[in-house]
């Protein structure tokens, strides 16, 4: 008989670790289904002891330990895997359970649950999860860390080689990228000529298809190409090179908990496993240029400091025209199509081309104002600023207040009007420009023109947005007008013209300039005409560089203010989020404030509201460069209840 420490492999688990009793011989790594207050759950195990070892504990012990009535005992992982969960579970302060859920496809999960997948083909009687125990040393290749920052095109070329050169060795390469846009269209690039071994994967694949293709990888002989997202390196397959491309984008980061960066996982399992690593993006981010200067991480190629595209990028101040306009008659109107905005699409419609028109917001105007006391209209649940939106009925067209934060919407008072809910005026006017307003001005301008439009209100599905995206693209002179969610999908427009994103500077987000940059950076990749950017903002530094392709000096300055800072990677930001009632948010706050009191930590004094009168509260833990992980934190950290949320170098702090 043997006490078995283990972690639940769900979300909810209170405890990171739990203690059980078993009739049956279990080793460490194997798999058990185990009670959960009125449930049962897989769970990995941590630790085996034989009970006679234990009596004394157990004897004193002030709770009953619950036996595993379905053991099942199993292995599912490779120890590589494992190790690299641990260490990502560390890096970001969550539960192992809840980050091995997270990192496992549920379709794998399940049928290694019911049996339809058999254990992978290893020997685990020399390993031992996370490598703790008197492990052999690992036989496989060296870790090697390497970037590479070039455009889209070149990046995929030098994949396709490095992808011939690895089969000629008889090496299997993993591609991983963020999302399932990536991985059809990287896949449909990498995969000439090597159809029979090249393989893809990602959530929106049915469950039957998954398990198929996950048998398929495991059993075939030859090298072969896996292209898909993080979770599917938990194949039971070696592979020698794993490339992270697209390593700037957000979408690498949970938005639910457990709150990872897949990044981390996708470099620590290449470090477990002894592969090399290679890392790509058409501008790497702050942390990784930190590291190449460092020496930590190696250069595969040449690191590309200037844009290579000669896509003509003007830059337009529209607050001129509006002062000229002001000047001369006297009217005070914000001009949405400027003079040369207006000249680019009086262009391309003569010579039949597709424009695309970006804006940051959906809608008609992200927020409204009173121009008597300046007060912002605002959600009634959540406070969140409303939004201005167009809805079409049988009717005809009307306005609605929508809310972004919790979808609260109504009708304007009467249908019609709208009074300030400070001082009761009239005088409420919409602030910002959101796609809707720009779709507006074009029919007004262009009314035959054909238009398209592309935001999260007409696309709710992938499905959705792809078919708007192939019926602009078989338009001979259409105008997209959309959201940057268009910009997986689409693949080259003659013209383009950033509307407005001045709003995203506003956005409480350390790394808000990358994404701006990154975002100009693949406009200008997909326009073989020209990019036109329209921007209100009185330091434009990050668009004249964008405009004149200058890497190296938007990485230098991004890196110089992170240190101003210490922002990643000159320190490590912990942001503890908890939600509940204003009182008891508050008192807890003070709590985990004398709680964590050794690290000096800040709470700012602003508390959000949100829906079902509930209320939001953050807490900033600022750590010195190198402090982190810290051992004694950690443990504080998951000693929490679980309805403190944590995020480690999290992108906003608000």
């Amino acid at each position: 008989m043997q006490i078995i420490t283990v972690a639940p492999i769900a979300r909810g688990a209170l405890q990171n670790a739990l203690t059980y009793f078993s009739k049956e011989h279990i080793e460490v790594g194997m798999v058990v289904v185990a009670p959960l207050r009125t449930r049962e759950v897989p769970a990995i195990v941590l630790e085996c002891r034989e009970v006679s070892e234990e009596r004394s504990s157990i004897r004193s012990s002030d709770y009953a330990i619950r036996k595993i009535t379905r053991a099942k005992p199993q292995r599912i992982w490779l120890p590589t895997f494992l190790k690299a969960v641990e260490k990502t579970a560390d890096l970001s302060a969550q539960k192992l359970g809840e980050v091995l859920l997270a990192l496992t496809p549920k379709a794998i999960l399940d049928a290694h649950l019911d049996g339809t997948l058999k254990e992978p083909r290893q020997d685990f009687s020399e390993k031992n999860l996370g490598g703790k125990a008197n492990a052999k040393k690992d036989t496989m290749g060296k870790f090697k860390m390497l970037a590479f920052q070039c455009n889209t095109k070149t990046r995929y070329e030098d994949y396709q080689r490095l992808v011939r050169e690895s089969f000629a060795r008889h090496e299997s390469v993993f591609v991983c990228v963020p999302t399932e846009e990536d991985v059809s269209r990287i896949s449909a690039e990498l995969g000439h000529g090597i159809l029979d071994y090249t393989f893809s994967l990602h959530s929106s694949i049915a469950k039957k298809k998954i398990i198929e293709t996950w048998k398929n990888i495991a059993k075939e002989e030859h090298a072969v190409l896996v292209v898909g997202t993080a979770q599917y390196l938990a194949l039971p397959r070696s592979f020698k090179t794993i490339v992270l491309d697209e390593e700037q984008s957000h979408a690498w980061k949970a938005i639910s908990r457990p709150l990872v960066d897949l990044r981390i996982f996708v470099e620590e399992y290449a470090r477990a496993s002894g592969s090399r690593l290679i890392i790509g993006a058409p501008i790497l981010r702050a942390e990784t240029h930190e590291r190449i200067a460092n020496s930590t991480i190696g250069e595969f190629g040449q690191i590309s400091h200037h844009a290579r595209e000669q896509t003509e990028i003007i830059l337009v101040d529209p607050r001129k025209e509006e002062k000229f306009i002001r000047e001369n008659t006297g009217r005070r109107e914000m001009v949405l199509v400027s003079k040369e905005l207006y000249e680019l699409l009086e262009w391309a419609r003569e010579r039949r081309e597709r424009i695309l028109l970006m804006s940051a917001r959906k809608g008609l105007a992200p927020v409204t104002t009173c121009s008597d006391c300046g007060t912002l209209v605002r959600c009634p649940q959540c406070e969140t600023p409303l939004v201005v939106h167009r809805k079409e009925s049988a009717n005809g067209s009307s306005q609605i207040f929508v809310c972004h934060g919790c979808g609260f919407m109504r009708v304007p008072e009467n249908n019609v009007n709208e009074t300030c809910p400070n001082c009761k005026g009239w005088k409420l006017q919409g602030v910002g420009i959101g796609i809707d307003r720009i779709d507006d001005e074009v029919a007004k301008l262009f009314p035959k023109t054909e238009r398209f439009i592309l935001d999260g209100d007409r696309a709710k599905t992938r499905a959705q947005a792809k078919k708007i995206i192939e019926k602009f693209e078989k338009s001979d002179s259409g105008v997209l007008i959309a959201t940057p969610m268009a910009l997986p999908l689409l693949k080259s427009t003659y013209n383009t013209a950033i509307i407005s994103i001045d709003s995203l500077f506003a956005i409480p987000d350390i790394r808000m300039s990358e994404r701006i940059f990154a975002l100009v950076l693949t406009l200008r990749e997909k326009t073989t005409g020209t990019l036109l950017i329209q921007t209100r903002a009185d330091d434009t530094t990050i668009f004249e560089q964008a405009r004149a392709g200058d890497l190296l000096k938007f990485t230098e300055n991004e890196l110089a203010i992170r240190k101003a800072f210490f922002y990643p990677p000159y320190g490590t930001i912990i942001k503890i989020t908890l939600r509940g009632k204003r009182a008891e948010v508050q008192q807890e706050m003070e709590r985990l404030k004398t709680f964590l009191e050794s690290y000096a930590p800040i709470v700012p004094w602003s508390i959000a509201k949100e829906p079902k009168n509930i209320f939001r509260m953050h807490m900033i833990l600022k750590l010195a460069e190198g402090n982190w992980p810290n051992n004694e934190l950690l443990g504080k950290l998951r000693a929490l209840p679980m309805q403190f949320t944590i995020e480690v170098n999290p992108d906003h702090l608000l």
